[in-house]
């Protein structure tokens, strides 16, 4: 609807116009925003299913229908785990990579049996900078005690290396995660690997800059890694991989 010039409304039916414009712009954006969500039913989906996307649940079907040789070595955690190929950074054939984009603490929790099935040999556990957009530290923390315990209990011979959850860096980019919420968030992690009687490795000092962030020059985003950035966790953990 346009206002002509040639027609004088009362400022009273201007506002209702101006308004009933404003609310049909804000209708167009926000169906816009919805179709690129995906449609009303998948985003009723993730609200049903606590912020589960279709891309977990696909990932997730690709790991049970690819069961795991037993003895063997598990990189498990969220879109950092995922994003590196550590079968051919580690030459080891033996290296299984059960990473998810998007996960939480809850998401492993809910993908571990047929990880514990398969009795792996060692596990390098890093999960939880996603749950700080939506979780408190210490309701992450209690879900790590329980990720913890769990494998204790179902696979004994296990042993889980903790790895700490990794700075971010807001002046690349905002990430809505904040590095004074990661650092507690690690000092619960510590103490429930040590309590769980598991390595803790802190990789988290490893990526800083001299301002207390993730250093640029590991990423393009300020959460992600580049290969540079991998070949420093590469060097970090490869004691431990043999």
């Amino acid at each position: 609807m346009i206002l002509s010039k040639g027609i004088n409304y009362p400022p009273m039916k201007k506002i209702l116009i101006l308004s009933l414009l404003l609310n049909l712009l804000f209708g167009i954006a926000g169906y816009i925003a919805l179709q690129k969500l995906g449609g009303i039913k998948y985003v009723l989906f993730k609200l049903k299913n606590k912020g589960v996307s279709g891309v977990y649940e696909h990932r997730k079907t690709i790991f049970e229908s690819l069961p795991m040789k037993k003895n063997s070595i598990v990189f498990l955690g969220d879109s950092i785990t995922e994003a590196c190929e550590w079968t051919e950074l580690f030459k080891n054939n033996e290296a299984y990579n059960r990473g998810i984009a998007g996960d939480m603490t809850d998401g492993v929790l809910r993908r571990l049996d047929p990880i514990l099935e398969a009795e792996p040999r060692k596990i390098f556990l890093m999960i939880g900078v996603n749950d700080l957009i939506r979780h408190s530290v210490e309701d992450i923390t209690d879900n790590y005690g329980l990720i913890l315990k769990r494998i204790k209990k179902e696979s004994p011979s296990t042993k889980v290396y903790v790895q700490s959850v990794l700075p971010v860096n807001n002046q690349v980019r905002q990430t809505s995660v904040f590095n004074k919420d990661i650092i507690q968030l690690n000092d619960g992690i510590e103490e429930w690997a040590h309590q769980i009687d598991f390595p803790y490795l802190n990789l988290y000092d490893l990526f800083l800059d001299e301002n207390g962030n993730l250093d640029a020059k590991y990423t393009q985003d300020g959460i992600h890694l580049n290969g540079k950035a991998y070949l420093v966790w590469k060097n970090a953990i490869a004691e431990y991989i043999d």
